[in-house]
């Protein structure tokens, strides 16, 4: 357990543009600042700069809207309708079964087994969205190696995405890509008795939230943060598979 972290943006990023590849691009930024990196850091970097890079950008002039999407912009009318069909196309299901409504709120369980608000859909304009990275984990992979490949540091990464939820106002944020920390963290306890208990934490979650602390939202351009001195061991494998209680579809 991790007594003390340091959480810190790094400086000079640019705006992301499609096509780029942001593992270079952090890199050189980190240079030209003289940000170094080391062996465990936790890099957050935030969905949209990767979608960016992604080309996931999506225009709704050509989006034909279903009778479903047509019902739900009637329960949600700031909504736009070609929005709502967008949403609905991500969780796989058209007939909205894999969609949650409650009042002016909107989410929707996707194929991976995530449950986001908007289906992680976030509009850039009038006429056009954004939609979540193909793969977030092999995304936060190529990120990962490609600073192993330049700086000779092994950084675990972690895309994140902000998320509302339906008992609060504003949003909070959480991880939907993992390489290198682990999912979960697992503690035991023993009672008086020596009954052993295990607790377990999604601590990508927590991970990601910390971040947000100084990533803040869209506008800022403060995409990549750095985690130090949180403690785990470096998986290879980890996956946000690993933290899912609903199995992909």
């Amino acid at each position: 357990m991790s007594d003390r972290i340091v959480i810190e943006a790094i400086p000079g990023i640019p705006f992301i543009a499609e096509g780029d590849d942001i593992g270079l691009i952090i890199v050189e930024a980190a240079r030209q600042n003289r940000f170094d990196f080391n062996d465990g850091d936790v890099l957050c970097i935030a969905s949209k700069a990767v979608s960016t890079a992604e080309g996931r950008q999506l225009s709704l002039e050509d989006i034909e809207v279903s009778e479903v999407a047509k019902s739900i912009h009637e329960q949600i009318p700031r909504k736009d309708p070609r929005a709502i069909q967008v949403i609905l196309d991500q969780t796989g299901q058209p007939d909205g079964s894999r969609i949650d409504l409650d009042t002016n709120y909107i989410a929707g369980w996707l194929p991976s087994g995530m449950r986001l608000t908007s289906s992680g859909v976030d509009k850039l304009s009038a006429n056009e969205v954004i939609l979540l990275p193909e793969d977030s984990d092999k995304s936060a992979r190529a990120i990962g190696k490609t600073l192993l490949d330049q700086t000779g540091v092994r950084v675990a990464v972690i895309v994140t995405d902000s998320d509302g939820r339906v008992d609060k106002t504003g949003s909070t944020q959480l991880a939907i890509g993992l390489y290198g920390v682990p999912a979960l963290r697992v503690n035991e306890s023993k009672d008086s008795s020596g009954k052993i208990s295990v607790a377990e934490e999604t601590i990508c979650d927590l991970l990601a939230g910390s971040a947000a602390l100084i990533m803040g939202q869209r506008g800022t351009n403060k995409p990549a943060v750095v985690i130090r001195g949180y403690q785990y061991g470096f998986d290879e494998n980890s996956s946000i598979n690993d933290a899912l209680s609903r199995k992909p579809q």
